[in-house]
């Protein structure tokens, strides 16, 4: 395989990859805008609902093949055989789609209308397959131009589509049209020209990616789950309008993970150099250094939120956010507590912990499962942020306890080391 090397290829990889993640990041936020701003409060918690359940629905759509396929430059997977898996899970994401709105909305235009808000995250997993194959070849900037001219063309039509019209099912039909042409044009040509882009549908093949990938897939639906359980829950015992005011209310406590990403990201690989020579220290220093930068962003963050957060998000969504000061700033801690769970995740990873990935997962979201309808009942929107807070607290405990499990292994393992050695040198001097 031909990859693309160069540094100034390597700039423009990044350039356009960090376009395309923050383009991605702002989209919710300004989706929701329109509707609030446009159709209220209640319209919000549709499109906020749906799109929650999509987010937890394209984990089955994306099953983690993206991570293997990237970084398959060996080729133990041709491309038909990534698309065939990507058609096979799509598929199972729509089915998922429908299937929910049914159970939960019924055969209604409510029905219809969660199902094409959560399929404009088709485009998001259908894409990726494509950008993983851009990335095998280093040209992660092929990926991120289009992702970011694809999801700008989705905000837009979305958005001119609601203003105009005040119908979500009309701005849904437009959205998802004018992205299909833009996806098509920004990906089709430049594919066609690296691989066939015919599927094969080998179910030895695709049954080996698939059964590769499970673990990750698993860990990953885990983990939107214990995001999204607040949610899930407030759509059982709430009315739609607190859909929306969490909705917005928890956008903020994304600038924390943001920060912190792009400054422990870089990081990860001197992570994983520290581990490998089993220097403890060093690592353990790295991972309180991670640590302390995402305190500092939360500390930062909050001391601006405290003043400010309230009046610009009323501003923003057209909505009354002044009796949600609390519950701000209570999100605010959940996104430091997010935050830790990720450099904790990175931490076990580079231990090679898998095991104790998926224990932690689980014990998130395990406990968000129980204590979701007694958060909510007991204390409404304030409940749904003490159970995300509380969630992601359980998880960061659980990878906590994992992580120094890992370190007392090694220490333990070159004390004994050592000790040998010791023994060794004192038996040949009395020789």
């Amino acid at each position: 395989m031909n990859i693309e090397t160069s540094p100034t290829q390597m700039r423009k990889n990044y350039f356009w990859n960090t376009l395309g993640s923050l383009m991605n990041a702002a989209s919710t936020v300004l989706m929701l805008m329109a509707v609030t701003q446009t159709m209220g409060a209640a319209a919000g918690g549709i499109f906020s609902l749906a799109y929650a359940i999509a987010q937890q629905l394209m984990v089955v759509g994306h099953f983690e093949i993206r991570t293997y396929q990237a970084t398959d430059t060996e080729e133990k997977f041709p491309f038909g055989v990534y698309l065939g898996a990507r058609c096979i899970t799509t598929v199972c994401m729509m089915v998922g789609v429908v299937v929910y709105s049914a159970a939960t909305q019924g055969l209604t235009y409510e029905g219809l209308l969660f199902t094409l808000i959560a399929s404009l995250r088709l485009f998001d997993v259908v894409e990726d397959v494509f950008h993983g194959m851009f990335q095998q070849h280093g040209r992660l900037d092929i990926a991120g131009r289009a992702f970011f001219f694809r999801v700008l063309t989705t905000v837009i039509a979305f958005a001119v589509g609601v203003v105009l019209t005040k119908n979500l099912l009309v701005a849904c039909l437009v959205s998802f049209a004018a992205s299909a042409v833009v996806m098509v044009v920004l990906i089709y040509t430049p594919a066609k020209a690296m691989e066939s882009l015919k599927p094969s549908f080998d179910l030895r093949f695709i049954g080996k990616l698939l059964l590769t990938t499970a673990p990750l897939f698993a860990g990953s639906f885990l983990l939107t789950y214990v995001v999204g359980a607040p949610k899930y829950a407030m759509a059982s015992f709430m009315s739609k309008e607190y859909q929306t005011f969490y909705a917005v209310l928890s956008m903020p406590a994304m600038v924390i993970n943001l920060l912190s990403n792009f400054v422990f990201k870089p990081l990860l690989t001197d992570m994983a150099e520290r581990w490998t020579s089993r220097n403890t220290g060093a690592f353990l220093s790295l991972i309180l250094k991670g640590f302390g930068v995402v305190t500092l962003a939360t500390v930062l963050t909050m001391a601006l939120a405290w003043p400010l957060g309230v009046p610009v998000l009323s501003a923003l969504y057209g909505l009354d956010f002044s009796p949600y000061q609390v519950e701000l700033m209570v999100l605010l801690v959940g996104g430091w507590l997010n935050a830790l769970t990720v450099i904790l995740y990175y931490a076990v990873v580079t231990m090679r912990k898998q095991v104790g990935v998926l224990v932690s997962y689980a014990c998130g979201a395990g406990f968000a499962f129980v204590a979701s309808s007694y958060f909510i009942t007991t204390w409404g929107i304030m409940g749904a942020c003490l159970l995300y807070d509380a969630s992601l607290l359980v998880l960061a405990i659980v990878f906590g306890v994992f992580c120094a499990l890992g370190l007392r292994g090694v220490n333990v393992k070159s004390s004994a080391i050592n000790n040998a050695a010791v023994s060794e040198s004192d038996e040949t001097a009395e020789r």
